[in-house]
């Protein structure tokens, strides 16, 4: 009986102390009290319209706009957190894709992220326009989370995506 008591004192200090792995929880963010210090007033004209949160600077060096929306997973998060689909395998698309579009369109490859157990991808390229666009996905919970911001300067282009998608990954997942 002693034997028991401590093997089931053992089992419930040990259940206690292993950590869990973390699950991504969709919470269906509400995009109109959204905010991006960087994304604001006056420089930024940005809301929430049609489900997603758009804007367009407005004191930028030629045109940038961003868009953050939540899409229904089409099978990619599987693919992704299966490792079917790859960092690699992304960086080969977007490589294949700016070839057939021509013009100044370049890819400059593929990040892994991960927000609690949400995976996906930061994306980097020149589109056939020659505008810089960096997009962030996530996909957790039958959801994708997708930021994308297109411009012309990739520096601030890349530093904007990155302030919307830490600004908009925990309103979207936990």
């Amino acid at each position: 009986m002693k034997t028991l008591a401590r093997f089931v004192t053992a089992f419930a200090a040990l259940t206690v102390l292993t950590p869990l792995p973390a699950f991504a929880e969709y919470l269906a963010p509400d995009w109109s009290d959204f905010y991006v210090p960087s994304v604001s007033a006056p420089n930024w004209i940005a809301g929430a319209r049609d489900g997603a949160y758009i804007g367009m600077c407005v004191a930028c060096d030629g045109t940038m706009l961003l868009e953050v929306r939540v899409n229904r997973d089409d099978g990619t998060g599987e693919r992704v957190r299966s490792g079917e689909t790859t960092a690699e395998t992304y960086t080969e698309l977007g490589k294949a894709n700016a070839s057939q579009l021509g013009g100044d369109a370049e890819y400059y490859g593929t990040e892994d992220i991960a927000f609690a157990s949400a995976v996906g991808f930061a994306t980097h390229a020149r589109i056939g326009t020659g505008d810089y666009s960096s997009t962030y996905q996530l996909w957790s919970d039958g959801q994708q989370l997708i930021v994308r911001v297109v411009g012309k300067d990739r520096a601030m282009v890349d530093a904007v995506a990155e302030d919307v998608y830490e600004a908009a990954t925990p309103l979207t997942f936990r």
